[in-house]
């Protein structure tokens, strides 16, 4: 994809494909604002070229339509300019399992039709025969608004010539007019679609809405009764709907005016005295009221709750922007006891448990609080979730888990490049080569940059055990890459190639040479990673060499990101354990009983006491040695790791433990 169109749209993104087209997010360089560029696919360019269409589609002015700014040409291609429009379509959030109050569905049904009613009204009209959830955003001031509106236009009598459709939710004269139209070469002779069209897809969205899943054509072109899969859905308004979704176009509503008139009617009954019905010329102009039921009737919330949900999410997210997260958790209870279903404060609550390293903590919370809940769960973002989950569990190693929920991710949306990236990477972890590559190819496809691609080559070739090949590519990621994370990760793999190939005193120096350059070289923001890494190379060699100064230099590192205030329990394990190493049994013994205070009791922490006392009764005469210390931390470690027995099976250490406990039985230092 070139980067400019017509010298004057900058290509930011491809946002989405369809029927009619692919979609890119640009930026308009005179006007200085961001705009939508649709590529129009070649089947329909002649259409593009009439100027009767261009002039309706530019002056189309409606609240709940985007605004069309232009067409232009540029090397071949045609691309319609239409304003960008915030917020998410309806599919995001089918997507995320949202299930939407019925009050709302209405109030959004009375909005499309009332705009059904605007374009189809037009001269000549338009007819937009593609409406479906994805072609429906919920913008962040309570209206909708149709977007993507150019597939099939009128030229006159209220009938447009067919160019596309969705499955699901276009009617069966659609379908059938597009297989006809396949195999029609004249043109002139193409099957035609009317504005019925346009109403039984609006009654499919709604069916899905209201559902959850879109509606199934059965050998008739019926689908199911919607009261079958919702009864309690309102009956008047079940039988608007399939009333929309009739296969004989005659018995369907002949126009959107008529629908929305029974629709208004259903409102009237339900919220007051009757009113007369609308005319056509009146719907856009009580929109505005419309929108403003919708925010009373889907928030249901007053101004001051409102208030301070906003504040404790914004102040959540504050913390987690500066790494400060010591009122995090102070903001996140206040958040949920306001809105205990509101997904915000959850996700944020999730972000922070990952930025903060809580891998274990941050995949408990969201099997345990997010997936547990079909509430929060039906809310929530849910493919950001499964994202972290599938960092988190990177970050333990448990990579088939990983795998499981970076799948689960692309499921919900599968746009984006760096959930196929992680996956790719958690596969070649797994040993599943081809299943990696397959997968990076995909990301590739979905715009995935040229640094992340040549890294997670590396990655696979690492885990296919060519360490040469694959120190090769890192070190070309971190001496080329723009990207300060992709060469953060670059750096620390290369290292790692070295050690597999050469894990001599005299590579672990190398190593530490080409680390100590990262740290240089690289963005504070980014070389927390190269300092852990540095850190352990350093201890590394000193227990290698025996010389006390590594391990200081190590103690000086994990200090430092302490001080930055980017540790975490393993950084303030690692000084105890350089204490330790280094025979300064006090400033161990103050860590220990430190992280005790921080981050509470945990096994690890008694096991490492536990470890400590052994070492300090070992350096006293042996009629002096006193083990009951040792006895204690070693019986709360036990318990802890009882307790936390599924996560934490595989400490050897634990063993290790056990036997000296078991040592001090039999040598009757422990009764």
């Amino acid at each position: 994809m070139q980067k400019y169109i017509d010298n004057t749209y900058e290509i930011i993104e491809k946002i989405g494909a369809g029927n009619g087209g692919t979609v890119y997010k640009a930026y308009h360089r005179n006007l200085n604002k961001y705009v939508v560029l649709k590529k129009v696919n070649t089947d329909i360019q002649d259409l593009m070229n009439t100027r009767t269409e261009v002039d309706v589609l530019k002056n189309l002015k409606h609240t709940c339509l985007p605004q069309v700014f232009n067409f232009v040409e540029d090397n071949g291609s045609v691309y319609t300019v239409m304003e960008f429009i915030p917020g998410k379509s309806f599919k995001q959030y089918l997507d995320a399992g949202t299930v939407f109050p019925e009050r709302s569905i209405i109030i959004w049904m009375k909005q499309i039709a009332a705009t059904l009613a605007y374009l189809h009204n037009q001269n000549p009209a338009v007819i937009h025969s593609d409406l479906k959830p994805g072609n429906i955003m919920l913008m962040p001031n309570g209206n909708i608004c149709l977007i993507d509106f150019n597939i099939s236009f009128s030229l006159g009598g209220g009938a447009a010539y067919v160019t596309g459709y969705t499955p699901g939710y276009a009617p069966p004269e659609q379908i059938a007019a597009i297989r006809y139209n396949e195999r029609e070469t004249d043109r002139f002779r193409w099957k035609k679609i009317d504005r019925r069209a346009d109403i039984y897809s609006l009654g499919a969205t709604i069916y899905h809405l209201i559902t959850g899943g879109k509606p199934v054509m059965d050998q008739n072109g019926r689908v199911r009764s919607l009261l079958e899969l919702k009864p309690e859905t309102d009956k008047i308004l079940a039988a608007i709907v399939m009333k929309c979704l009739e296969p004989d176009p005659e018995k369907r509503y002949q126009r959107a005016e008529e629908l929305y008139a029974d629709l208004n009617k259903l409102t009237e009954d339900n919220t007051g005295p009757k009113k007369t019905h609308m005319i056509a010329g009146i719907i856009a102009g009580c929109l505005v009221m419309g929108t403003a039921v919708l925010l009373i009737g889907y928030h249901q919330i007053d101004k001051k709750k409102r208030a301070d949900y906003k504040e404790a999410v914004s102040k959540m997210e504050e913390s987690i922007s500066d790494g400060n997260y010591e009122d995090l958790d102070t903001w996140y209870q206040k958040a949920i006891r306001i809105y205990p279903d509101k997904a915000d404060a959850y996700l944020d609550k999730t972000e922070a448990l990952n930025r903060e390293k809580k891998y274990r903590d941050c995949v408990k919370y969201i099997n345990d609080t997010i997936l547990a809940d079909s509430k929060i769960k039906r809310d929530i973002s849910l493919d950001s979730v499964y994202y972290l989950l599938g960092d988190s569990y990177s970050q333990l190693e448990e990579y088939e888990n990983a795998s499981n929920a970076y799948e689960s991710a692309i499921r919900i949306n599968s746009e984006n490049g760096s959930y196929y990236r992680d996956y790719a990477i958690a596969e070649a972890y797994c040993g599943n080569t081809n299943k990696a590559e397959e997968l990076l190819n995909e990301a590739a496809d979905k715009g995935l940059s040229t640094a992340d691609v040549s890294y997670v080559k590396g990655e696979i070739q690492y885990n296919t055990g060519d360490y040469s090949s694959a120190e090769e590519i890192f070190r070309d990621c971190a001496e080329n890459s723009r990207d300060s994370y992709i060469q953060m990760r670059s750096y620390i793999m290369a290292v790692k190639c070295m050690d597999k190939q050469n894990d001599s005193i005299d590579s672990k120096k190398q190593q530490a040479q080409f680390l100590e350059k990262a740290r240089k070289e690289l963005p504070s923001e980014n070389n927390i990673g190269i300092l852990e890494e540095l850190a352990q190379v350093y201890s590394d060699l000193g227990a290698d060499t025996g010389d006390s100064g590594y391990y200081q230099s190590a103690l000086e590192i994990f200090d430092q990101i302490e001080s930055r205030g980017m540790g975490d329990y393993d950084t303030a394990c690692n000084i105890a354990v350089l204490y330790q190493n280094m025979d300064d049994y006090a400033n161990a013994q103050k860590k220990l009983q430190e992280m005790l205070k921080t981050y509470g009791e945990d096994y690890r922490t008694y096991k490492n006491l536990a470890f400590l006392e052994v070492a300090v009764q070992g350096k006293k005469a042996e009629d002096t040695r006193d083990y009951s210390k040792f006895q204690e931390y070693y019986k709360k470690a036990k318990e802890l790791y009882q307790e936390q027995l599924s996560s934490n099976a595989n400490d050897m250490e634990m063993d290790r433990m056990d036997d000296l406990y078991q040592q001090a039985v039999q040598s009757g230092w422990i009764s």
